[in-house]
């Protein structure tokens, strides 16, 4: 319960000191953070990036101390975890040696460039298909899940 309020004053004094930053951006104007006259983004813009680089931190931080929590006092959801996780390993593992390609070449028979004018290696191809793979296979499993959630949830009425 002392976390809980000293987490609460956290999340309020920051949205105190976002608000008034963002207040002061409001009040000097689109044009003079544009010129940065008078290093005018260093006193507005920077500070709301840091900001939010520590809140997003902080959050990051107190999500994974309270997932730990859970799931080293609790058996049953570590073993849970731990089956997730090696599915979501297995499935990566097939995508990226059983159905991805390192084919480099497009339809036309070119080398495919790279928006950064680089040419694309065997390696790249087949992180970006394998990737592509996990991604179908994961979103046919997660309808699949809730279609069944559906229907036996109808058939058990």
């Amino acid at each position: 319960m002392v976390l809980h309020k000293a987490l609460k004053y956290l999340v309020l004094l920051l949205s105190l000191i976002a608000m008034g930053f963002f207040f002061y951006t409001l009040a000097l104007g689109d044009e003079a953070i544009e010129l940065n006259t008078g290093g005018s983004q260093a006193v507005t813009v920077s500070p709301l990036i840091f900001l939010a680089y520590v809140t997003l931190a902080l959050t990051v931080i107190i999500v994974l101390f309270f997932v730990l929590k859970g799931l080293f006092t609790n058996p049953a959801a570590l073993k849970k975890a731990g089956i997730s996780v090696g599915l979501l390993v297995v499935v990566a593992l097939i995508s990226y040696y059983a159905l991805a390609d390192d084919s480099v070449i497009d339809i036309n028979g070119r080398v495919i460039e790279l928006e950064d004018g680089e040419l694309l290696t065997a390696g790249t191809s087949r992180w970006i298909g394998a990737s592509l793979y996990m991604f179908y296979i994961l979103g046919i499993v997660a309808i699949g899940t809730v279609v069944w959630a559906g229907v036996s949830k109808q058939l058990k009425r």
